[in-house]
């Protein structure tokens, strides 16, 4: 019987054929056998299939060895065979090599991403940009082994940047503006951005934004271009420390740039938010302070009545009991218990401030005993 022809109708839909094509990667994978050893076998006609696709396809180790890459992904990148490429170091093909750390970080925190624009270094030391979609691949034991990628190359929607953009004719601006390349590097800065970040202009032209963010932003921060690459504008908050080590927060928008209809650099204008988010802190901390106080005062007024009778019992009962009854021992327990009862209570009625404390599943509840 001959087999049925394979039916490409699904190329239309660019996001079923990404998860298509990094689903043929893991079958591969589950066949257990190397590549080197899949021309006889149902995964190595998986191989062919692959190679034939005109898509560069590729899957890397966590640590960034490259175990394995189509003809579409070695003639992406310049080379002649995927041999020249299979165990070498994935991070040898990054124009920026720290690009290769933060798309494993947001990989790994988010378990896929889709369209990130990095810029590659070809065999031949040429620029190329790539939009890159990739998941995180676990073992059975659900520990991520592996990175499946799938690149499209998106050189001729990008220029590179031939005249340096300047902020020249900005100027007494209360914000922060910054123009960055495309892949963060700060071009050039304004002089309120420059002392917030501690640092004289000079001295951060070509420096990458992200080094100044916090570690779980600088994840962030690559999205962030994705999405204006993608959108042509982004707006975000990024938590950064400047060169004095003092924390910020800005709220960031920023819009590309275009030159002969391709991207060029992008625009942020920044505002430091800092006092504002600490001020909406301070008056959610008033806020629940405030209603601490209110329940605190109910709680105590609700059970100094019920305390007060049992206490009136108890040492009634402990008064009229002696050691050797079988039942004292109990009854001093009990006795104990309503003191602390009572001390509970008093601490409850004398809280000053509101305090926290880490409960279960996150949750926080108030520390009667540094509160009051």
């Amino acid at each position: 019987m001959n087999s049925a022809p394979i039916r490409l109708f699904w190329f239309n839909d660019p996001d079923y054929t990404r998860n298509s094509l990094l689903s043929f990667i893991g079958k591969i994978n589950m066949t257990g056998i190397s590549p080197q050893d899949l021309s006889d076998s149902l995964a190595g006609r998986y191989i062919a299939f692959i190679n034939s696709i005109p898509v560069a396809i590729y899957r890397t180790t966590i640590e960034g060895s490259i175990v394995f890459c189509n003809r579409g992904f070695a003639q992406t990148l310049g080379y002649d065979s995927p041999d020249e490429l299979i165990s070498s170091p994935a991070i040898n093909l990054y124009r920026n090599k720290k690009d290769r750390g933060v798309l494993v970080d947001a990989v790994m925190h988010r378990g896929r991403v889709s369209d990130l624009p990095i810029s590659f270094i070809k065999k031949d030391g040429t620029a190329i940009w790539c939009a890159v979609t990739a998941r995180a691949v676990p073992d059975d034991d659900g520990i991520v082994v592996h990175l499946d990628g799938v690149l499209k190359d998106i050189t001729d929607q990008v220029e590179e940047k031939d005249e340096v953009p300047k902020l020249a004719g900005i100027v007494g601006a209360d914000d922060i503006i910054i123009i960055f390349d495309l892949q963060g590097n700060i071009i050039d800065i304004n002089e309120v951005g420059a002392e917030l970040l501690g640092y004289p202009v000079r001295d951060l032209v070509e420096k990458s934004l992200s080094d100044f963010l916090i570690p779980p932003h600088r994840e962030l921060f690559l999205l962030f271009l994705a999405d204006i690459l993608k959108f042509g504008s982004e707006e975000v908050i990024f938590d950064l420390t400047d060169g004095r080590g003092v924390d910020h927060q800005l709220e960031f928008n920023a819009v590309l740039i275009r030159k002969y209809g391709k991207a060029h650099h992008i625009k942020g204008i920044a505002h430091d938010i800092t006092e504002k988010i600490k001020k909406q802190k301070d008056n959610t901390s008033r806020d629940k302070f405030q209603g601490v106080l209110e329940m605190a005062g109910g709680v105590v007024h609700r059970l100094n009545q019920p305390l007060t009778i049992i206490n009136n019992v108890i040492n009634d009962i402990v008064n009229d009991s002696r050691p050797d009854d079988p039942q004292y021992q109990k009854i001093m327990i009990i006795n104990n218990q309503i003191q602390k009862m009572n001390e509970i209570t008093e601490k409850i009625g004398k809280i000053k401030k509101y305090e926290a404390m880490d409960y279960v599943a996150g949750i926080k509840i108030v520390d009667i005993d540094k509160a009051s």
